[in-house]
């Protein structure tokens, strides 16, 4: 099944939010990290025990804006959205009231029940905000829409799996392919007082910064441009 599709309202997808998605950014017709997104994918599904029907996957759009794939106990589908709507030169960060916990399937993968999230971004009063959530033992897990990472005393440093992240594309290529190196780990919200920088990745915005945490204006964000010029540079694996 592909295009919008109709999803029957006896599927899990629909009446408990079971099933999962990518967000594939597609630049003249071609997928950014394609292999990558199938790979997610492939493990948010097979975690909570769905087939992902690759074929629907073959053909890529034309043009420039954001495939979408998901996945439910009916089939596999996609959503074509032209353009793609730039993110704020920097962003604003204050802790979110909203939690996750960590084991949970909605923190480790992109699952269609998101409403923890939602609630979280709801909180926001700024344009250009964002909100870092925590788990249920106070120890960062991600922004809201995005992975997180921040530099303290010259090191590069982000949220394990294990503290209710996801394994997004651009979280990847920031540990596997930009030259960084990375340590994963559980830190409570007072290291971010601490951070020279900070920066969010995730598939439609690349790598943008924070301009400010809890009020603080950060110290600059010469990391997060040097990583975002290489990132987007990097075309090894756009292709479909």
């Amino acid at each position: 099944m592909s295009g919008a599709g109709t999803v029957p309202v006896s599927d899990a997808g629909f009446r408990h939010g079971v099933g999962v998605f990518e967000t594939v950014r597609v630049q003249g017709g071609k997928a950014r990290w394609r292999s990558w997104h199938l790979d997610s994918l492939r493990e948010s599904a097979r975690a909570l025990g769905l087939k992902v029907e690759e074929k629907e996957l073959v053909k890529t759009p034309g043009g420039h804006g954001i495939w979408r794939w998901f996945v439910t106990e009916t089939g596999t589908r996609t959503w074509w959205s032209e353009g793609i709507e730039l993110p704020p030169a920097a962003y604003d960060l204050d802790p979110a009231a909203t939690g996750i916990w960590s084991t949970s399937w909605e923190a480790r993968y992109k699952t269609l029940s998101y409403l923890s999230r939602i609630q979280a971004r709801r909180e926001l009063v700024q344009p250009d905000g964002e909100r870092v959530m925590l788990n249920e033992k106070g120890e960062i897990a991600s922004a809201t829409m995005a992975n997180l990472f921040w530099i303290r005393d010259g090191k590069l440093r982000t949220p394990s799996r294990e503290c209710g992240c996801r394994a997004g594309t651009v979280r990847r290529w920031v540990i596997e392919r930009s030259g960084k190196k990375v340590e994963e780990g559980s830190w409570g919200q007072e290291e971010l007082a601490q951070a020279e920088e900070i920066f969010l990745t995730n598939a439609r915005i690349g790598i943008q910064p924070a301009r400010s945490w809890r009020g603080r204006k950060m110290a600059g964000s010469r990391v997060a441009g040097e990583l975002a010029e290489a990132f987007w540079k990097d075309g090894e694996q756009v292709g479909d």
